[in-house]
């Protein structure tokens, strides 16, 4: 009787074991996200991506957040704004720019999605962070788009983009195109936008 017992809790318990790992999984997706940033994000939105950024004046940290709906897909694309977050004195964090253009949507990479497919995402390395868009379905592309943090402007500035092409099947030759921010005409992160 306690053996039958046993083996008819047996099913309850991996169904509860499942049930478990769902909540832990659903509760780690915003997980590390410090909730002042989760509060600031825009309504209807949600992050999908997020790492620390570079550091600004006085040791404070940044963060980037690339946000997006739910339903986020090819079929229904949403806006992604790259929100970037600054530390106060006070350890809150604080928007202080986005950018709703530098992270591609769902149906821009053709076949792939140009920023969750793959190894692309955010890198940042001292005061600068790229943006890392591409896809390698067919024809191979990347869209590596730079920013700095100027502190003596205490702000966010395009640095440069590099868009490389080829199409591996049909040989074609591979193709790079680069172009550096103007020093004297500086681009806010929130003012740069595509040329394409």
């Amino acid at each position: 009787m306690m053996a039958a017992t046993a083996h008819a809790l047996l099913p309850m318990k991996r169904f509860l074991l499942t049930l478990a790992l769902f909540a832990l999984s659903a509760a780690s997706h915003g997980a590390g996200l410090p909730a002042d940033i989760a509060t600031q994000l825009p309504p209807g939105y949600e992050p999908m991506a997020y790492q620390a950024g570079p550091q600004i004046e006085g040791g404070r940290r940044s963060m980037l957040v690339v946000a997006h709906r739910r339903d986020d897909s090819a079929d229904t694309p949403s806006p992604r704004p790259l929100l970037i977050f600054e530390e106060q004195a006070s350890k809150q964090y604080r928007l202080a720019a986005h950018n709703e253009t530098v992270v591609l949507r769902a149906n821009e990479g053709g076949q792939c999605d140009p920023f969750d497919d793959g190894d692309n995402g955010l890198a940042v390395k001292g005061r600068y962070f790229t943006v890392q868009n591409g896809v390698a379905c067919g024809a191979h592309w990347t869209d590596f788009i730079t920013f700095r943090y100027d502190a003596e402007r205490r702000a966010w500035l395009f640095d440069s983009e590099i868009l490389t092409s080829s199409d591996p099947l049909n040989g074609t030759p591979d193709k790079v195109h680069v172009t550096h921010a103007k020093r004297a005409k500086p681009v806010s992160f929130e003012a740069w936008r595509p040329v394409r």
